[in-house]
């Protein structure tokens, strides 16, 4: 039950603190520190998404040269196996050799 009282009693306590807040007359210097901080926010938050987009296209290029040296070596690889010979008969093997010469004697 203390618990209960606890935050029963922070919640009157905000809400009485919030309504005096509205209340009262806030002073020319705390609206111009209020702006100032703001302003600086803004600032803050530009020069963050600025960076991001500089990041993100840097990580595109590296991307799109990493995406095109892999599909360089692909090509060559490809090129590779169609340059060498593919023969139909499987490799021979040495004992089906010599059971082939038996067999002509």
């Amino acid at each position: 039950m203390l618990p209960v009282l606890t935050f029963v009693a922070g919640v009157a306590a905000g809400a009485l603190g919030v309504r005096m807040l509205k209340k009262s007359k806030t002073p020319a210097k705390l609206t111009a520190l209020a702006h100032k901080a703001r302003s600086g926010f803004d600032k803050a938050g530009e020069e963050l998404r600025d960076v991001t987009v500089s990041g993100l296209s840097a990580v595109e290029k590296s991307s799109a040269n990493l995406r095109a040296k892999l599909a360089g070596q692909t090509e060559t690889s490809v090129d590779q196996t169609d340059a060498a010979p593919a023969s139909d008969e499987p490799a021979a093997d040495p004992a089906a050799h010599e059971s082939a010469k038996h067999e002509e004697a």
